[in-house]
């Protein structure tokens, strides 16, 4: 299933699966923003954003929504 998480700054995060996804959220939140993210901080966004359905982020609380090609 591809996954996607779109960040307020414009930029798509976009992987096939969480783990992948994960790495993505984190890799941008640390050259954008200068968040550094544990793994489990940025899974714990990708799950939340599963839950509300949406398909924004805002640099301190991002979500993500899964979006099927």
């Amino acid at each position: 299933m591809h996954k996607t998480l779109i960040c307020d700054c414009g930029y798509e995060a976009q992987a096939e699966d969480d783990d992948t996804l994960v790495a993505e959220v984190r890799r941008h939140a640390w050259q954008a923003h200068g968040m550094a993210l544990s793994d489990q901080e940025a899974l714990l966004l990708i799950f939340r954003g599963e839950l509300n359905g949406l398909p924004t982020t805002s640099r301190t609380t991002p979500t993500r929504s899964d979006e099927e090609e």
